[in-house]
């Protein structure tokens, strides 16, 4: 008889082994500030903010200020160095260098004025007649002079909805120069080989500073041109006011308020 066998089980003993933890990331420096942030008026278009030819935001898209960039509309501006260098005198010379739009004239060779009237000012936008135009967004039924005009914006297509009490094909909003906190002021002085004689004052003066302005604009001009009747003479006179009633301190805490990246 064979002697029993006795089987040995070694028992299997699993240490825990600590865990290996991720080596702790160094803390989030803190938020530097990259740039700050300006308070801006939604209702103001700021000429500050163009450069030369090209402007960036407009009125007529939204009748607030908002990039061209992102308005699907078909909107061009004029802006104030672009009337100055092609001395544009009024907006029926601003629509002699806009896109799909024409000046109109009757049979006496009056711009403005369609066959069988006397006067008016009327043009044409993509082939439609527009009898108004908008000045600061408001229906306007005068030539407008540019010796008070900051910039001109030209909404082509009937988008209502967006441009607001405008025509058919389209709207052209005059903007007025508005007074800021900025004292400058210049004078001009037109003459051509025509026999045009135009004079042209535009100061603006802080009177409290950050919080009341002022700004006068005055004008007095013959403009001939080589057609007959088409000449106009003006003496006008604009004035206009800005109040912020904001204190100075709550000023500077709008713009000290910065905007806070992370890399």
């Amino acid at each position: 008889m064979k002697p029993p066998r006795f089987r040995f089980v070694a028992p299997l003993v699993l240490t825990a082994l600590p865990a290996v933890l991720p080596a702790q990331t160094a803390p989030r420096p803190a938020a530097t500030p990259t740039s700050e942030a300006v308070s801006l008026s939604p209702f103001e278009v700021r000429a500050d903010s163009e450069t030369g030819y090209a402007a960036s935001t407009a009125m007529s898209g939204t009748r607030t200020n908002e990039k061209l960039e992102n308005l699907p509309n078909s909107i061009s501006v004029m802006t104030q160095e672009f009337l100055q260098d092609l001395a544009l005198n009024n907006y029926f010379d601003a629509v002699d260098f806009a896109l799909n739009a024409e000046n109109i004239a009757n049979d006496l060779g009056t711009v403005g004025a369609v066959v069988g009237n006397r006067g008016g000012n009327q043009v044409n936008i993509r082939g439609l007649a527009s009898v108004r135009q908008l000045r600061d967004g408001f229906p306007w039924y005068l030539a407008t002079d540019s010796f008070n005009t900051e910039r001109i914006e030209f909404s082509r297509g009937p988008g209502s909805l967006a441009y607001g009490d405008v025509d058919a094909g389209g709207s052209i909003n005059i903007g007025s120069k508005r007074a800021d906190f900025r004292p400058r002021g210049s004078v001009q002085v037109r003459q051509d080989t025509f026999g045009t004689r135009r004079y042209s004052l535009d100061v603006n003066q802080p009177l409290v500073p950050g919080k009341l302005g002022a700004r006068f604009n005055a004008i007095n001009s013959e403009v001939e041109q080589y057609k007959q009747r088409q000449g106009r003479d003006l003496e006008g006179y604009a004035g206009a006011l800005r109040w912020e009633p904001r204190s100075e301190e709550h000023t500077s805490e709008l713009q000290s308020r910065e905007t806070i990246s992370y890399a």
